[in-house]
């Protein structure tokens, strides 16, 4: 009989035999305990176990509990029938077809004999096959060290003469057990005694025949023994609880074999207690009254070394008849179930708890999983969605302590079994210092993995990364220390700091870590798996950073080798939280989708699973306690964990002596008094901790959820307070937890329980102590890391806490600091909040800009900057006018009028930045016309062309570098208003503003925005004054100049203008490439023209004959890019170009013929788009407009619709004619004319 099964038969088993191999009769019980044990004597090797210690065996327990979970399963049904049918007695009545005389079925006879005699064992043959021990048990080597002095043979030999070896014509195979029944002749030969009692006795009898059963076929032990344990059971709980451990030692309990013999129980001290002889035996039998329940005791079992669980299930059979008994068993199927649970979880149901170590260090809970299979399942599909067919990730979401981390840590343990996935873990904290911490860290650890592992994987990840990154890896190391190791001897600690100027540094580093993420996942079959925890406090910048990793062109996403996890407390979040718009973000462009998991609380058959683990009881005997915990905590999982701490601190939950298990009172528990929530829980159970250990939990809770041993040792020494010793302590009461070099705590609740034993006043006192006394140590070791933390903790505690104005003035110094620092990491939110800080630390002393002018204007110089980058428009516009106002000179203004050029441009108000910008080259001397005629433009380019022509490329690579503030900030100007003049209708004078950079840079030096002022001067000089060679040379230069510049800001500038002559001179189709490069530098640079060079890319892959399917789905990933990124006029160019593909490729049918009605029609009217000359400036949209007619005059003649060919035409050379300055114009000119 398949003991898995709870409906099977013992026939099954011989049935699904080999059709050639003999099925042997069953045997019975006691010729198989016979059997079985000698099979495990003649695996001995020789060395013959005592039978005592072999029916405590693995092997031995499996067995026996299969045919003890077969007999109850086949008892059980007929228990079963018997409770339906006098549930429904008309139905039972139906079936007796009207024969009175026919017994009911709830009537079983009960043997007068044992039931032993009348069950018999299925088991398979030997013949070709060997034992190889059962599959929920490994069968472990014996030790025979341990083996008892005394062997006994006398049982075996006793049961051998009951072996009928006529039966022994097939060799039967003792320990293959397949199951076992019991045979009704017993029941029905009208020898025994009506089932009466609601089948107590039935059950009784069963008990009994367990007891054989598990004691290898010893009969039951006699009134004395009984009477024994209950004296020892009525005096061992009077035992003073804390000196339980004294008492261990005394009786025996706790010491004895290895780890296979206590996970079955098989204590030899338990066997041969020495308090136990037989005159006190005696002595206690003559005094105590015999009970019939007493009359058959387990205590025998108990010394034999058998699990207590087990003991108590025999002895809770035997007491049904006993009404006292409050855990005795009343159904047959409660056994099945009991039996099922033990073979199922040996590991926790027959597992004998450590009584000494339990009462040392109290009540310790595992790593067990509860009532959440069904989330995980939905996780888990979710998983294999996104590593097989679609895009996905998840969310898990709930209140504080419902089990979010937990659902995600059994999912790690999935994946990790599995070997089939990359898993790494971040957690946001509501205190943490710096934004990208979480992702960072998270990493970093695996660079940490990377390299204490296989050699070979080093390589191959150090080489990938070098080949596909560069030198730009290095930049990376800032937030990912452990990458310095996997680069190995060629990593230059300097590299990070020689390639840090970028247009914006933060793109840079969002594009950087996407193309790590992408490197490290080809490297790898398995796929990454990366979890942040606590995403309800995620920071923008890691926002902004998941978001790119997430929609990156060539994502690992959409390949199917990136899954994002994470959880957060979705009641502490709106529809507007950072999170869940990037969320609908990504679903939205990316067609990718968000699974949320809710988890609500646990129902009480989950709270009972838990209560069952963690105590290692059935889950019948915890039910009662289950329910009380679960009305008080509202199946919290956090709260009941919470509860049963407290329960043991408070003694109504203990280790029991004489029960050998944990026992509490169930009354008291529920008179108990508690508070609605978790968190009110613990804050009041933070009280009856040590005062010294509630102060130290207070200062850690300061630092957020966790921090490092060493922060914590320097702030012990500089404020003069014990906090090592207490917090360890903290740790031993299961507070704290303590690993990788970092005091945590075990939950989120327990560090806001700590935090909110302050008042907001002392709060912010402590913080700022704090953070001062790490601020001094961290610029007298000048540790960058550990300024960030003190110059948080100091923030947190505000100007309030400010004594004078010294000190106001020292910590504004340290924000700035501070502030430098989070800016050459790319943090430029951190950044920003350094120098607000820092400013309202000083804005204390109301005169500073007289008093402390350098500090106010460098903090509010960067403060511009960053609220710039970081798109904080509103407060940028304050910091500008402050510095306008109170700047002392024009040079101290330069930069806010930069950033306010800028701000300009962005929102629209293009003349007003052009008419600042042309002022603010006249005070910096560089005086640009206000109007120019075309005899004026080409006198000033022929005397550029002059200079230039005695100068050699080698001479003018030699030319230093510009060094002069002002000259820097003029080529700057110059740059921005290159792009404002197309915008503003001022075509005709752009010609001349590359040509002004490059005589600045003559005179003063380059600048590393010389190599595009050559590029353009030589595209203009090809496709305008049509001096091809001349122009070819300038964009070669330009290119070598590029190279020989050390920062890489505006590569990509220069890479896009030098290719627009080149495909005049080389192949187109591997020109076109160079655009290609164009958008990778300026992603790396994070220069805003990427989306440029982009489009122009994707174009020419049009027209240079490309497998149209590839550019189909290049050009959809580049329109999301720019959608993403709100790019709507390069989306809108983009579009044409991308219809004409569409169609081309049949995915888009061409529009009906209607040229012969007026104006043709298109699915994106393009007119409308640009206004059609209809604004303010006609011309202000006249270079999109040329590229939107060219492509649609292109589409026209590709699918010979001629009147909508003639009407582009018309509209393309109707547009204005100084449009010929521009070089992408003049071309198209070239090619239409032509046409």
């Amino acid at each position: 009989m398949d003991y898995h099964s709870s409906n099977s038969k013992p026939a099954a088993a011989a049935a699904s035999a080999s059709p050639t191999e003999p099925e042997p009769e069953p045997v019975p019980m006691k010729e198989w305990t016979v059997g079985a044990v000698n099979s495990l004597q003649s695996r001995s090797d020789g060395d013959k176990q005592n039978v005592d210690k072999l029916v405590c065996s693995r092997e031995y327990l499996s067995c026996a509990l299969k045919i003890a979970h077969s007999i109850a399963n086949q008892l059980s049904t007929v228990e079963e029938e018997r409770m339906d049918t006098e549930k429904n007695p008309s139905e039972r009545n139906s079936n007796n077809n009207g024969n009175d005389d026919s017994p009911p079925v709830s009537v079983r006879k009960i043997p007068e004999k044992s039931w032993s005699e009348y069950i018999s064992v299925n088991c398979m043959t030997k013949e070709g096959k060997t034992y190889d021990g059962d599959a929920n048990f490994e069968p472990p080597p014996y030790d025979s060290d341990n083996s008892d002095a005394r062997v006994s043979h006398n049982l075996a030999q006793q049961l051998s003469t009951l072996l009928d070896d006529s039966r022994n014509s097939i060799a039967i195979d003792y320990l293959d057990v397949r199951g076992a029944i019991l045979k009704n002749e017993g029941a029905e030969d009208g020898n025994g005694i009506s089932a009466s009692d609601n089948g107590k006795l039935e059950m009784r009898s069963l008990g009994i025949a367990f007891y054989e059963l598990f004691s290898g076929g010893h009969t039951t032990a006699g009134a004395g023994a009984s009477e024994v344990v209950a004296d020892l059971s009525e005096d061992s709980d009077e035992i003073e609880f804390k000196s339980v451990k004294e008492s261990i030692n005394t009786i025996g309990i706790g010491a004895g074999g290895g780890d296979d013999d206590e996970l079955f129980g098989n204590n030899p001290a338990k066997r041969r207690s020495p308090n136990l002889d037989n005159s006190s035996q005696k002595q206690k039998a003559a005094v105590r009254p015999r009970t019939p329940s007493a009359s058959i005791s387990v205590e025998p079992l108990r010394l034999l070394g058998l699990p207590t669980a087990l003991c108590d299930l025999i002895s809770n059979m035997v007491d049904s008849v006993d009404g006292d008994n409050g855990e005795a068993y009343g159904l047959i199927s409660d056994v099945r179930d009991d039996l099922k649970l033990m073979i199922d979880s040996p590991h926790v149901y027959l597992h004998d708890f450590d009584l000494a170590k339990a009462t040392k260090v109290g009540l310790q809970f595992g790593s067990a999983f509860y009532g959440r299979e069904a989330e995980l399942r939905t996780l888990k599909e979710c998983y294999q969605r996104s590593i097989t067919s679609e895009c996905e990730v998840a969310m898990i979401c709930g209140t504080s302590g419902i089990g979010k981390s937990k659902l995600s840590r059994e999912f790690a343990r999935y994946v990790n079994e599995d070997g089939g996935s990359i898993f790494l873990s971040g957690r946001f904290d509501k205190l943490e210092s710096q934004p990208l911490q979480a992702i960072s860290s998270a990493f970093d650890k695996y660079c940490a993995w990377v390299t204490v592992g296989d050699p070979s994987t080093v390589e191959k990840v150090s080489t990938a990364l070098k080949e596909n990154m560069g030198e730009d890896v290095a930049c990376l190391v800032t937030v990912m220390p452990n990458l310095a190791t996997i680069l190995g001897d060629d990593y230059d600690s300097n590299q990070s700091n020689k390639n840090n100027t970028a247009v914006d540094s933060q793109k840079r580093l969002r594009y950087l870590f996407c193309q790590f993420v992408n490197v490290i996942s080809i490297c790898h079959e398995e796929p990454l798996i990366l979890f942040l925890d606590d995403c309800q406090w995620i920071d923008n910048a890691s926002v902004a950073l998941l978001n790119q990793i997430l929609m990156m062109s060539g994502s690992p996403v959409k390949d199917h080798r990136f899954f994002f996890l994470g959880t957060c407390r979705d009641d502490e979040m709106n529809e507007s939280h950072p999170l869940n718009v990037m969320l609908a973000t990504v679903n939205t462009l990316c067609e990718t989708t968000t699974t949320k998991i809710h988890l609500t609380s646990m129902s009480i058959g989950a709270v009972n699973e838990m209560v069952s683990t963690e105590l290692s009881l059935l889950p019948r005997i915890t039910s009662p306690l289950a329910k009380i915990l679960h009305h008080k905590t509202k199946g919290s999982p956090l709260f009941v964990k919470q509860v049963m701490m407290e329960l043991y601190k408070e003694r109504l939950l203990y280790p029991s002596l004489s029960r050998r298990r944990w026992v509490w009172d169930a009354d008291k528990i529920l008179d108990m008094k508690m508070p609605e929530n978790v968190a009110a829980f613990i804050t009041n159970s933070f009280d009856r901790l040590p005062c010294e250990v509630l102060s130290a939990l207070v200062v850690l809770s300061c630092f957020g959820a966790s921090a490092d041993v060493l922060l914590i040792k320097v702030l012990e020494r500089e404020i003069n307070q014990t906090l090592i010793v207490p917090l360890d302590d903290a740790v031993a009461h299961s507070v704290l937890g303590k690993r990788n070099g970092k005091f945590h705590f075990m939950h989120d609740k327990l560090q806001e329980a700590a935090y909110s034993k302050m008042t907001p006043e002392e709060r912010g006192l402590n913080h700022f102590r704090f953070g001062l006394a790490l601020g001094f140590v961290a610029v007298r070791e000048r540790a960058d890391r550990l300024l960030l933390s003190a110059v948080t903790q100091i923030n947190h505690g505000g100007p309030q806490a400010v004594i004078d104005d010294d000190q106001a003035v020292v910590v504004a110094n340290l924000n700035l600091d501070a502030g430098k620092k989070a800016m050459n990491m790319s943090d430029f939110f951190s950044a920003h909040s350094f120098f607000n800080h820092g400013i309202s630390f000083l804005r204390l002393k109301r005169p500073h800009w007289n008093e402390h002018y350098d500090l106010s204007l460098g903090l509010f110089n960067l403060a511009a900057k960053c609220a710039f980058m970081n798109a904080e428009y509103d407060s940028l516009k304050m910091i500008l006018q402050q510095i306008m106002h109170n700047a002392r000179c024009f040079e101290d203004k330069l930069q806010a009028i930069s950033i306010k050029v800028t701000l300009l441009i962005w929102s629209g108000s293009v003349s007003p930045a052009v008419e600042l910008m042309k002022s603010t080259l006249s005070s910096l001397d560089e005086n640009f016309p206000s109007s120019l005629t075309s005899t004026a433009i080409k006198k000033h380019l022929d005397n550029t062309k002059t200079q230039l022509a005695v100068l050699s490329d080698d001479t003018l690579l030699s030319y230093p570098a510009m060094v002069n503030p002002k000259k820097i900030l003029a080529v700057e100007f110059l740059v921005k208003l290159y792009g404002s003049l197309s915008l503003t209708g001022e075509r005709a004078t752009i010609p001349i503003i590359p040509s002004m950079i490059i005589q600045i840079c003559l005179k003063y030096g380059m600048s590393p925005h010389c190599p595009s002022a050559f590029a353009q001067y030589g595209t203009y000089l090809a496709l305008v004054g049509d001096e091809f060679d001349e122009g070819y040379r300038y964009a070669k230069f330009a290119l070598s100049l590029m190279k020989k510049i050390p920062s890489r800001a505006h590569d990509g500038s220069a890479i896009f203008w030098a290719s627009h002559i080149r495909l005049y001179f080389e192949p187109m189709q591997s020109t076109i490439e160079c655009y290609l490069d164009a958008y990778i530098a300026s992603l790396k640079s994070g220069n805003p023209f990427a989306l440029t060079a982009s489009y122009v890319y994707h174009n020419y892959c049009f027209w240079s004959g490309k497998e149209l399917n590839v550019v189909v789905v290049a050009m959809k990933d580049a329109m999301k890019e720019m959608k993403y990124l709100k790019q709507s006029l390069v989306l809108t160019l983009m579009m044409p170009i991308f219809q004409i593909t569409l169609r081309l490729v049949g995915q888009s049918a061409a529009p009906a013929q209607q040229e012969q009605q007026g104006s043709p029609s298109n699915n994106f009217d393009f007119d409308e788009s640009f206004n059609d000359g209809e604004s303010e400036n006609p011309s202000q949209f006249a270079t999109q407009l040329h590229h939107v007619y060219f492509v649609k005059l292109s589409e026209a003649l590709i699918f010979r619709e001629i009147n909508k060919a003639t009407y582009a035409a018309e509209k393309y050379f109707s547009l204005d004619d100084s449009l010929g300055s521009d070089f992408a114009v003049s071309s198209q000119n070239m090619f239409c004319k032509r046409l």
